[in-house]
């Protein structure tokens, strides 16, 4: 006697066809970028970086495209967006900064990561400065700031809870944060009491 049994399996989906990446041209690369902009804040070198990859991509598709005259369509968007000021350098390279200076990040951290985006040193260093000055007084103070802010964050020093972190670890962490020595020994010696009280007057 043969017994049919069921076929109980799920159906095989059939995978989908990658679609094609559309050939360049300044509507389309006009219309992706205000499409970028719009979820994310860029440089005007990391915006270029993010349509060059689109260029690369279409152009090892579509072999009819010239590479370099994809490239000056694009260095062309980047100017024209930075004349009508979605692209802003300046804007973007505070808004950056006030970011990161308020969840604890360390001078050093923050000159890595804008330099990541394409920012030049002098850009950077002014925008930072200038930022310390208003918020904390000077960098040194602002450093210090950020320091306790980062070890609030991970329980560190003064804001340690039930277990505390051996001392050369607490060190370690915060050094990788970029963090000077002399910035993590204050921190990591700071009583409890004076350290709440310095950020809760601080105002970043």
């Amino acid at each position: 006697m043969n017994i049919k049994t069921q076929n109980t399996s799920a159906p095989k989906q059939k995978k989908r066809t990658p679609r094609p990446p559309k050939k360049i041209t300044p509507t389309y690369l006009h219309n992706a970028g205000l499409y970028y902009l719009q979820r994310f804040a860029a440089s005007s070198a990391h915006f270029r970086e993010v349509m060059m990859r689109k260029v690369k991509k279409s152009c090892h598709y579509h072999k009819d495209q010239n590479y370099e005259d994809c490239a000056q369509m694009v260095d062309a968007l980047v100017e024209q967006f930075a004349s009508s000021g979605l692209l802003d350098d300046s804007a973007y390279t505070r808004g950056v900064v006030t970011s990161l200076r308020r969840s604890g990040k360390s001078r050093r951290a923050i000159i890595a990561k804008l330099k990541q985006k394409g920012l030049s040193d002098d850009m950077i260093e002014r925008t930072l400065t200038a930022y310390d000055d208003d918020s904390a007084g000077s960098s040194a103070d602002a450093e210090l700031t950020a320091a306790l802010n980062f070890a609030r964050k991970k329980r560190l020093g003064p804001f340690t809870r039930d277990k505390e972190t051996p001392p050369e670890k607490a060190l370690a962490s915060m050094a990788r944060a970029g963090f000077s020595y002399d910035v993590c020994k204050t921190v990591l010696e700071m009583e409890p009491k004076a350290a709440q009280a310095r950020l809760t007057h601080r105002y970043f």
